[in-house]
Order: C-alpha cells, then sequence, then structure tokens
C-alpha cells in the first residue's frame, strides 16, 4: 500500500470517530429527542442516510426509547395505573405534556397485557339477520347494544355491580296417577254419552214434524196455531241448551282465556234462536216472516255434544291402556326420528290432553266470524228495517258459520284410531304425540325390530381345527358384547353345548360388518365376510355365503356359521305400511349382514330406508328415552309401524278437515248475510240450510271416516 492509500484510510477512521463523538454527544444531551429517522440511521434501516448504521457498541438489554403515550379519557381512568408511588416507587404515568422515555421491556411488556385484557373481554354478540317481511337493517358499528356505565362511576363499582341472573323457569306440576285420570274419563264419557244420546232424540223429535209439514202431512191446527208449531220447539230447544250446559261453560270457560271455540259459537246460535222463536210467539210482525232456525241450533248442538263424547271416548280408551302398567316400549322422538325405546311414562297424560290443531286455528279464525255475525245481522236488520228481525238474522249467519263438522274433526279420527291401537296393545298420546312423529317422518329400526327372535336361524358352521368348545365360547362372547340379533342364538347354541362366555377386553366395532377384541390374550374377530377380508384373514376360496358370520383368532381362521334371515309377515306388513306412508326407514342395525339389501331380498322392499354410518347406528341404537308419544305393550314392528302410520294419518286428516270446516264456515257466513239482506227468506228456510251443513260436514270428515283404513 503506497502513502497516498494509507492517508486515505486514516481520514476515513477519522471522519468516523467524529461520528461516534457526535452521536455520543446526542446521547449526553438530556434535551435531545429521538425521532424516527435517527433511529433508523442509527440500527441501518432502509432510509438510513450515507454513512449510518455502524454501531460499534455492545448490545444493551433494554434500550430506551421515548414513547409518546395516547390521550387518555377523563372519565376513565385506569385502574392498574393508579397509585403505583405508595411504595416509593417512581410513578410510572408520564405526564401528557412533555414525551417520555421507556425501556424497550416496559413497551412489550405493556402491550402483551393490552392484548390479554382485550381477550377477556365478552364479545358482543350481533342479532342474526332477518329476512323477508320481517327483516331489519344491520345495526351500525356504533350503536350500542349494551347500556353504557355512568361516566361518575368508578371502576371497582362498576365491576361490583350485581350481574342480573335469569328466574328459573317454573317445574312443570307433576301428573295425577293414572287411575285417577282414567275415572275421570270414565266419567266424563258416560255422562257425555247419556246427554248426547238424548240430544239425539230431542233433535229428531224437532226435525220429524217440519219434514212431515214439508210434505203436507201435518193438520192446519200446526200450521195455524202457533202455540202448536212454535211453542213446543222452543220447549225442546230450551231443554237441550240445559242438557248441553256443558258447552256453555266450557265456551265461556276458554273465552275468559282469550280463546274461542266453536262450543261458544254453538252456545250463541241456540241463544239466537231461542231469542227468535220466542219473537216468533210474542211479535205479530215477526210471524209474517221466515220460520225460526231452532232446529237447525238444536242438530248444531248435538253434533257438539257427539264430538265430546267421542273425544271423551277417545282419551279414555288411551289411558286406559297406559293405566295396565309399565309400557315395556315408548315411542320418542330423537334427532334421527321415531324411536322405539324403554323409559318412564311421565309426560304421557299432559302430551294426550293438549289442543289440539284444529282449536289453535279456529281461535284466530272464530273471533272474525263472530265480529263479522254481529256486523252483518245489524246491517240486515237495519236494510229490512225491523227490528223484530235481528234475532232471525243474527241466527241465519250463525247458522251458516256454525259448521257441523267442528266438534268431529278430531274427535272422530282419533276415536277410530284409538280404539284400532287399544287392540293392538298400543296408546297414543293424542295430537300432540302424532304430530311431534309426523314431524319427524322416519322411524328408527333396530335388529330386532326387522328380525325378531325365532327369524335368525343356524343354518350350518364349519370348524377349523379348534376345540368346538372354545369356538363356541368365542361366538358367543363376541355376539353377545355386541348386541345383535345374534345374540340369542349363539347364547343357545353355547348353552347346548354347555359352555360359558369368556372375559372380553377392548370391543371395538368395525364400519365393514363386524367387532374385535381381546380374550385370554389372543386377538378376535367376528364378523362378516367383507369385514375378515378387510382385516386380511384368509377364507376359503369359491365360498358363496352371503348372511355367513365368520370368527377369527390372531388373524386365523376358526370357523364359519352359516346364518339363515327368515322374514315374519308382520314385519313384511309394516315395511310395505311404512314405504306407502312415505315413511323413511332409518336402520340402527348392529348387525354387519342386516343392510337395505337383504330387505329387499327377504321382504320384497326396503321401503327407501336408510343405513346410516356405524357410528350414527350405534348412537341411534341406545334403548332410554324420555316424552313418550306413545306407549307398546307388544313385540314386533307390526304395532310401531301402526302408532307411526296412523299418527301421520291423524295428523292429515285433522289439518284438511280443519281447513274445510273454515271454509264453510266463512263461506256459510257470507252466504247467510247475503240472503237475510236481501230477505231472501224463501232460499232460506231449515231444509235447504241443513243441506247445505251436511254436505260441507261430509267433505271434511271423509278423512277422518277412512283414517283407520291402512
Amino acid at each position: 500500500m503506497d502513502q497516498h492509500e494509507q492517508d486515505l484510510a486514516f481520514e476515513k477512521t477519522l471522519d468516523d470517530s467524529k461520528l461516534l463523538l457526535d452521536d455520543a454527544s446526542r446521547v449526553a444531551d438530556e434535551d435531545y429527542e429521538f425521532t424516527l429517522e435517527s433511529i433508523l440511521a442509527e440500527f441501518g434501516g432502509e432510509n438510513a442516510p450515507k454513512g449510518a448504521g455502524i454501531d460499534l457498541s455492545p448490545p444493551k438489554p433494554a434500550v430506551s426509547v421515548p414513547v409518546n403515550l395516547p390521550d387518555l379519557p377523563e372519565n376513565e381512568p385506569d385502574e392498574e395505573l393508579e397509585d403505583e408511588t405508595d411504595d416509593g416507587v417512581e410513578d410510572i404515568v408520564p405526564s401528557l405534556d412533555t414525551p417520555q422515555t421507556y425501556s424497550l421491556q416496559e413497551v412489550l411488556s405493556r402491550t402483551v397485557q393490552d392484548v390479554l385484557d382485550e381477550q377477556k373481554k365478552e364479545p358482543v354478540l350481533e342479532e342474526p339477520t332477518r329476512r323477508g317481511l320481517f327483516s331489519r337493517k344491520k345495526r351500525a358499528e356504533t350503536e350500542e347494544l349494551y347500556e353504557r356505565p355512568d361516566a361518575d362511576e368508578e371502576p371497582a363499582e362498576r365491576h361490583a355491580r350485581p350481574v342480573p341472573v335469569p328466574e328459573p323457569e317454573p317445574e312443570p306440576e307433576p301428573e295425577p296417577p293414572i287411575e285417577e285420570t282414567v275415572t275421570d274419563y270414565r266419567e266424563a264419557m258416560q255422562n257425555a254419552r247419556r246427554v248426547s244420546r238424548y240430544a239425539l232424540l230431542i233433535t229428531v223429535l224437532m226435525w220429524i214434524p217440519q219434514a212431515l209439514d214439508s210434505f203436507g202431512f201435518m193438520p192446519e191446527l200446526y200450521t195455524q196455531e202457533k202455540l202448536v208449531g212454535v211453542l213446543p220447539y222452543f220447549v225442546l230447544l230450551a231443554l237441550l241448551c240445559v242438557l248441553g250446559r256443558e258447552v256453555f261453560s266450557y265456551g265461556v270457560e276458554k273465552l275468559a282465556t282469550f280463546k274461542m271455540t266453536y262450543e261458544l259459537l254453538t252456545a250463541l246460535l241456540c241463544v239466537a234462536a231461542l231469542g227468535d222463536t220466542a219473537l216468533y210467539l210474542l211479535l205479530p210482525q215477526r210471524q209474517c216472516a221466515a220460520l225460526p232456525l231452532h232446529s237447525v241450533a238444536a242438530l248444531s248442538m248435538t253434533c257438539t255434544l257427539w264430538g265430546r263424547s267421542m273425544l271423551f271416548r277417545a282419551l279414555y280408551d288411551s289411558f286406559r291402556v297406559a293405566a295396565i302398567g309399565d309400557a315395556p316400549y315408548m315411542i320418542t322422538v330423537t334427532a334421527g326420528g321415531a324411536a322405539k325405546r324403554s323409559g318412564s311414562v311421565e309426560g304421557f297424560s299432559s302430551a294426550a290432553e293438549r289442543e289440539d290443531v284444529s282449536g289453535r286455528w279456529q281461535t284466530i279464525v272464530l273471533p272474525v266470524i263472530l265480529v263479522g255475525a254481529f256486523v252483518f245481522s245489524v246491517l240486515s236488520t237495519l236494510q229490512i228495517k225491523s227490528w223484530a228481525l235481528y234475532f232471525w238474522n243474527l241466527s241465519a249467519i250463525l247458522a251458516g258459520a256454525n259448521a257441523l263438522a267442528f266438534p268431529l274433526i278430531y274427535a272422530l279420527p282419533l276415536r277410530r284410531l284409538t280404539r284400532r291401537f287399544a287392540k293392538s296393545g298400543s296408546a297414543l298420546a293424542g295430537f300432540a304425540g302424532a304430530d311431534t312423529m309426523r314431524r319427524s317422518n322416519c322411524v328408527i329400526l333396530t335388529d330386532s325390530d326387522l328380525f325378531p327372535p325365532g327369524t335368525v336361524t343356524l343354518n350350518g358352521l364349519k370348524i377349523f381345527g379348534e376345540e368346538s368348545g372354545k369356538v363356541f365360547s368365542y361366538a358367543a362372547t363376541m355376539a353377545h358384547a355386541s348386541e345383535t340379533g345374534l345374540s340369542r342364538l349363539f347364547d343357545n347354541l353355547l348353552a347346548a353345548e354347555g359352555g360359558h362366555l369368556e372375559p372380553l377386553s377392548d370391543l371395538n366395532f368395525y364400519e365393514e360388518g363386524g367387532v374385535g377384541g381381546t380374550i385370554h390374550g389372543e386377538s378376535v374377530l367376528f364378523g362378516t365376510a367383507a369385514f375378515c377380508r378387510k382385516m386380511g384373514v384368509t377364507l376359503p376360496n369359491g365360498l358363496k355365503l352371503q348372511t355367513g358370520m365368520f370368527l377369527a383368532v390372531d388373524g386365523t381362521l376358526i370357523a364359519v356359521f352359516a346364518v339363515k334371515y327368515m322374514a315374519a309377515e308382520n314385519v313384511d306388513w309394516a315395511l310395505h305400511a311404512l314405504h306407502r306412508a312415505r315413511i323413511t326407514p332409518v336402520l340402527a342395525v348392529r348387525d354387519g349382514n342386516i343392510t337395505p339389501a337383504l330387505l329387499k331380498r327377504k321382504f320384497g322392499t326396503d321401503a327407501h330406508a336408510v343405513y346410516p354410518q356405524l357410528s350414527t347406528r350405534l348412537a341411534l341404537s341406545e334403548r332410554e328415552g324420555s316424552k313418550p308419544c306413545a306407549l307398546i305393550y307388544r313385540e314386533g314392528l307390526m304395532p310401531y309401524a301402526e302408532l307411526t302410520v296412523g299418527a301421520k294419518r291423524l295428523c292429515r286428516a285433522v289439518r284438511a278437515g280443519n281447513a274445510l270446516s273454515l271454509l264453510a264456515s266463512v263461506t256459510g257466513t257470507m252466504m247467510g248475510f247475503y240472503l237475510s239482506f236481501e230477505a231472501a227468506y224463501a232460499l232460506f228456510t231449515p231444509f235447504k240450510l241443513l243441506l247445505f251443513l251436511l254436505l260441507w260436514m261430509v267433505a271434511a270428515i271423509i278423512d277422518g271416516l277412512f283414517v283407520d283404513k291402512y
């Protein structure tokens, strides 16, 4: 290196030394403020000026960095940063007027603590946005969902404020003993049946003279003398109202709870007909118009009493079956559908007595019809300008509005179904239980449902190099532990050979159709041919056994069992009934041989069965349940299928009949208003009104008449 190069290197060293001295003087200056540019220049950032980025001093454990703290809200002091100088420690809260310095370690500690505090805060949940008619705009981000604390309230007081605890829901009242319920419904049924028979007799006596008079067979005294032609009807209708006083009390009782039923409509029709009949006897100006509708009111009251009698009889049959004793099975609804379980019958009575859907619909529509009837009767009276005809106008409109099918919509199909269920040893928990099963539209079937005991037999077996006692013990142990339909078959086989079950551990179920476990330290596999092949077990060549069970120990096949599945007649009927009703069976089976293909071969139909995964099948095959929808006292799939199919048909009949009855009520109301408004008394005779009501009644209850025919 020549002299010139040495001079340049020396000058460069002097420049570097001068730069370091300048930096040291800046650090020593107390009034100097670090800036972002100076920090980047010192540590070699991208924006550092030329000549910067050279740090000859060793790294320090903490670097002092000036930090400008953000402005804190005046009404929310930081609780953690107050009163830190009690122990003689210098206050760490800096003045907001001048920038202060913090070590990098302190800044990182504060940042991490703030993040942890933010995570502890409860998130504010947004309301789900609604669609359609009741849609609501999404809340703005600045909108407060909860009430903010007062500004002058201390943080400690806010945390000490008691959190409101929601009141626990009241526990449902315990049901009375089923025997008391049976006794109550027996008395109610007997009383309703007796009253309905008397009501039918009175109604027939009221209609026979009118029928004879229409054909000209009644004497002139009947038509000319009002005491003979009208007074008996008034007395008979009044007697009928006395017999049906429970209808009046029930209608008023429901009205007190802001619910209106057809019983109140019937009671008002009878009162209006009685008033019109009395005016027909007393006022001459009333006698020149149409005849009173007392016979139509009597028919309406009779239908109401007969409907109540049918309903009490149906509920009595259900409770009578339920009072036999603890039911072996109950039907409850799970996530997979209706399932046959074992459990308590608590809740059956309350579900059976619950209101059906027709009562809920009538509570909405009938108040509108009743208000319309009163308004239309006033308008018709004003039109004809005769207040003596007000009760006739009101009774005419109420007679058209009070469909005769109202009392029979629910009572008739329920009565026919409960009579069939009682014969098959089962009971339905009213419309509530039926509607719960209908909504699922699926039934969970287990091994014993599809192939009950006696339908699974052993058609032959073959043992490979093992003792028969060990083979039977191992096979029975695996079948018993898997809880399939084969358990009883192998238990009987083991009992015939005089063997016993072995201790089993590490039981596992496999998707391919088998189980595995450990017996006396040996790995045992028991399942179908596909399962054994999947597990690496060598099977004999040319094997053509579709429903066989294979037993392997430590990967070696030791026995083959030829199992035969026979189709039971009641299961065949049940699967076809489910298929016709479009109810989907869910196969919660543990036997790997029972598949939709096997059902198709044995029964001619699989009813579009669903075959879920193994974990789902095991979960659905549990035996415990709650909230019974029905009770079953007989074995087999037939009563189970009868209940599920009948429940669906009951709901369909009630909904269809209710829709037609409400349509008939609205149509009859408008027709009665039009004819009374036009004073068309010749068209609005009792016989023509009777024909109108009977046609609508037959159309509404036709499904109920055949609800049990399946």
